[in-house]
């Protein structure tokens, strides 16, 4: 087969449209389309089923899709034995990342890696928890670093670490020097930003309003934690969030960590993944080895 047309197949089934995939790609729609066609007529099979709102593979797609990720996956293996030879000197780690994770990560876990790995290099996508877990069951990510993940066979956990959610205010904020754990009747009280359904933390707050039976004041409800951390540090209101996702801010005062009362934030875990059965490039496990030992995330 056309190495084009199945990379692009594998991309378009990454992206889920046409579209995305030709803006990811850089070409227009027509030729993602015609390369498709022409794949399609190579195998004298339908490989993808052409919705309103993008495109799934069909049965026969599933399996070409299955074969050339396991394709992929043996020629990185070679290609692994082959920098594990060179002593690791070049290579690529792919990861997918949750939000929270960012700033950790690149501040505490990638400079002493780097240090030690000048030449090795970074893919890094960030995203919801549903979004990483899919980017490491598709191969697109070696490792994702997701929070409050539902277990899944296909996926690894390479390392774990309770971390439970804290209340977040402004040092201006009329609760900040409380010192005895907020409750959930007086949590339900505050204006509140907070993270949108698809984040592990969104799941844990909506599990904890049915469990309680009440509804948290959503002044701001966003996908992105930087709105979230921007919208408590300017004294707007509260949110609730692991202490090591604002681990600056509270070092430099400018948002303060409070404990609460509700046994189901203590609950909250940080999780390493990787996919079940994938044979991790030397230098994507020396990482995930460093990041275990370094980042706040997995540090009680």
């Amino acid at each position: 087969m056309d190495q084009k047309l199945t990379s692009t197949f594998l991309r378009v089934c990454q992206e889920g449209s046409i579209r995305a995939a030709a803006v990811a790609l850089e070409q227009e729609p027509s030729t993602i389309s015609r390369r498709l066609t022409s794949l399609e007529e190579e195998l004298s099979i339908q490989l993808l089923e052409r919705r309103k709102k993008g495109v799934t593979p069909t049965e026969a797609g599933a399996l070409l899709l299955c074969h050339l990720r396991a394709q992929m996956a043996e020629l990185e293996a070679l290609t692994a034995e082959f920098d594990a030879l060179r002593g690791m000197r070049r290579g690529t780690v792919s990861l997918a990342v949750g939000d929270g994770f960012i700033s950790d990560l690149i501040k505490n876990a990638l400079p002493g890696f780097k240090r030690m790995h000048p030449e090795i290099t970074f893919n890094m996508r960030s995203g919801s928890t549903e979004t990483v877990m899919q980017d490491v069951l598709n191969d697109v990510a070696h490792l994702g670093f997701v929070f409050n993940a539902m277990p899944d066979r296909q996926c690894k956990v390479l390392a774990h670490m309770t971390q439970p959610l804290q209340l977040l205010v402004s040092p201006s904020s009329g609760c900040a020097n409380t010192v005895a754990p907020v409750s959930i009747n007086t949590l339900a009280g505050m204006r509140m930003a907070l993270l949108s359904s698809g984040s592990g933390i969104g799941a844990m707050v909506r599990e904890v309003e049915t469990t309680y039976g009440v509804r948290l004041n959503r002044d701001l409800e966003a996908n992105s934690l930087a709105a979230v951390r921007n919208f408590v540090r300017e004294g707007l209101g509260v949110t609730v969030l692991p202490s090591f996702v604002v681990a600056q801010e509270i070092a430099d005062g400018s948002i303060v960590d409070l404990p609460v009362d509700i046994p189901e934030f203590a609950k909250g875990e940080v999780s390493m993944i990787a996919r079940s059965g994938r044979r991790l490039p030397d230098v994507a496990m020396k990482l995930a080895n460093h990041a275990m030992r370094s980042m706040l995330a997995f540090k009680t």
